[in-house]
């Protein structure tokens, strides 16, 4: 057991699964502390498959599993990418008469999410909310970012009222994915709004903030605004991306460059900033 568990805290997931295999090939059955800490260190190192191999053989040894169990092999599906597989695991957890915890339905979440199945996740989210479990920004990180794939500007901005009603710790993520989903909607002030509440509360932006609030300042012909951020980014060092290569922001560089408003014009230029169209 202290074997399997030490390799799960260094993440060292072949030895975790061959000292389990040793186990049982001495007919002696891991408890289910081993197995878990193997799963873990098999989710860690991003093997899906292996995680839910041994998931299977815990089953075929007749172990019972616990949430936690579920819990590590539905965050390994997440970080693999098998989102069906996540959702067939929750499924397969309440069967179980096992009560899911907030960290099975983020990982659920998150999974729809990021292979795109945004009405999917909403849609374990729901089951989250109607199933009491109270939760956390990693929930509505996952929840905002689902709104922002699918477009989903007016969901996504109740989210965000739902984080302040609740009083939940905000975080960048959130702000980010809603901004990008109001400036996908063609909601540019909403967009900006959210922009300027992430800057109220403090919190760092990144270069998807400023990204999606300079595309929200050009969807709405603020190319002076738009500059204004160009600017901002260079000031507090956030590195660009290929947004700001885009046909709107090389046109707005060049108009501001024309009419002295834009003093970090000739750094854009040294720092690739180079229009493209």
């Amino acid at each position: 057991m202290l074997g399997s568990v030490a390799c799960e805290k260094g993440r060292q997931w072949q030895h975790a699964l061959l000292l389990i295999s040793d186990m049982w090939e001495v007919k002696l059955e891991p408890d289910i502390i081993s197995c878990n800490a193997g799963i873990s260190a098999c989710e860690k190192g991003a093997q899906w498959q292996k995680a839910l191999s041994l998931f299977s053989n815990m089953r075929d040894a007749k172990s019972e599993p616990e949430v936690m169990t579920y819990n590590g092999c539905i965050s390994a599906c997440e970080k693999g990418g098998q989102w069906q597989r996540a959702l067939s695991l929750l499924t397969e957890l309440r069967k179980d008469k096992l009560k899911p915890t907030v960290v099975s339905y983020n990982a659920a979440v998150s999974a729809c999410e990021k292979s795109g199945q945004w009405q999917r996740a909403l849609s374990v989210f729901d089951q989250l909310l109607s199933a009491s479990v109270e939760p956390s920004a990693i929930s509505y990180n996952a929840g905002i970012s689902a709104c922002e794939k699918g477009r989903q500007w007016q969901h996504a901005m109740s989210l965000l009222r739902q984080i302040r009603v609740m009083k939940i710790e905000p975080h960048i993520t959130s702000y980010n994915a809603g901004i990008s989903a109001c400036e996908k909607g063609k909601q540019w002030q909403l967009a900006l709004l959210l922009f300027s509440e992430a800057v109220d509360a403090r919190l760092e932006r990144s270069v998807y903030s400023y990204s999606a609030a300079v595309l929200a300042y050009e969807r709405g012909g603020r190319w002076r605004h738009a500059l204004s951020l160009l600017r901002e980014m260079l000031e507090v060092s956030v590195e660009p991306n290929t947004i700001t290569t885009t046909p709107g922001s090389a046109r707005a560089r060049r108009a501001g460059s024309g009419s002295g408003l834009c003093p970090c014009s000739a750094r854009c230029e040294r720092r690739s900033w180079s229009p493209t169209s």
